[in-house]
């Protein structure tokens, strides 16, 4: 059990919802007027034949502007249906950065600097004045992953104690290594970050997603995990099959490292969003990208990793059906987010943006950026 919880949020390593109500289906696809040309119909042949090759199961969409360069999507539902673009799948890892975009969000109002030592947040932490929010952020803090230290079947029915038993064992825990001293991939450390959220919003950490990302960019079919089963429409691709997952539903197991359930259309928004300076400044988005853990073969930054042709992104998997990633490419002002509810899609999506993007930029030589 453990094992498989620890593949739960981890995202695939590269080398490595509540206030407002729930939501609803209502995110489809992003509206008109792509900046780039629209794909010739050999690229979009040639995309489609690579996906069908790989036996991708799941949604592809890429944009550019405010407008959709390709969309693709493939295989059923959990009703038999056939999965749509709008279909709204769990993101897993890939929904660290909207915890690292919230703190960043708290550092643009001078409410945190990435600088401070978390024992000015957490007083019981035995390491709390070694390690600093930055540490949490690029995964250098030392952390082990709480999911290997726990028994989910001995958990509460309540976020609260959950989250303070959680805490309780991370905090007595032996660190790794000294912080900023090596990387180690750990959902502690965004489990954590969504903790400090909490404490210097004074709101729930779903709530505050909710009001402060999801609201503004008229994500109106994103949620959280907890909200899986609530809305039979909203999750017709998804709650049969998370339902002998039992763990996957213990309060606060997810939070802030992997409790994010979104669609292609509500992915577009948020990537333009967050890299267009609409949700935080645009210094904040460039720390989030800028800001490597030197010791990171695979360039961790702020919840984002660098991935082929100059973009960032994150991949997330929730074994054995889920798998998603994002990229990110302001420069090109290409963005992508591919999801799957097979087990095939979920171990292809870390490969589908090299694939899939070599395609659209006519197989160029990628371009290193370190």
């Amino acid at each position: 059990m453990k094992k498989f919880l620890a593949l739960i949020l981890s995202a695939v390593i590269i080398a490595a919802f509540a206030g407002c109500g729930s939501a609803s289906p209502e995110g489809t696809a992003s509206e008109v007027q792509a900046t780039h040309e629209p794909l010739a119909d050999d690229v979009k042949k040639q995309l489609d034949e690579a996906l069908t090759k790989d036996s991708f199961k799941g949604v592809v969409q890429i944009t550019s502007g405010d407008g959709v360069l390709y969309e693709y999507a493939a295989g059923d539902d959990d009703n038999g249906k056939p999965l749509t673009i709008d279909a709204s799948l769990p993101i897993a890892s890939t929904s660290k950065q909207f915890c690292a975009a919230a703190v960043m969000k708290l550092c643009d109002e001078n409410k945190l600097s990435v600088d401070d030592t978390l024992d000015k947040y957490f007083s019981d932490c035995k390491d709390g004045k070694k390690i600093t929010i930055k540490n949490l952020l690029n995964m250098s803090s030392g952390l082990p992953n709480y999911l290997e230290l726990i028994d989910p079947s001995a958990m509460a029915t309540n976020e609260a104690d959950n989250v303070n038993t959680i805490k309780k064992v991370l905090f007595d825990a032996k660190l790794h290594f000294e912080p900023g001293d090596d990387y180690e991939y750990s959902n502690s450390n965004f489990f954590l970050l969504a903790d400090i959220v909490e404490q210097l919003s004074g709101t729930p950490y779903h709530d505050y997603l909710r009001k402060t990302f999801f609201e503004p960019l008229g994500m109106t079919a994103t949620g959280f995990t907890n909200e899986v089963g609530e809305d039979h429409d909203w999750t017709s691709a998804l709650s049969k099959s998370l339902q002998t997952e039992e763990d996957f539903f213990v309060p606060g197991l997810t939070k802030g490292a992997g409790d994010v359930v979104s669609n292609a259309a509500d992915m577009a928004k948020w990537m333009h969003g967050l890299s267009g300076g609409k949700i935080i400044s645009a210094e904040a988005y460039r720390q989030m990208t800028d800001n490597i853990n030197e010791y990171s073969s695979e360039d961790y930054c702020y919840g984002l990793w660098h991935m082929a042709y100059g973009g960032v992104g994150h991949v997330g998997q929730i074994p054995p059906h889920f798998g998603s990633v994002d990229y990110l490419n302001p420069d090109r002002d290409i963005y992508l987010f591919a999801a799957s509810n097979s087990p095939s899609g979920m171990s292809y999506v870390q490969e589908l943006p090299q694939e899939v993007l070599g395609i659209v930029f006519g197989n160029e030589q990628q371009e290193v950026e370190k």
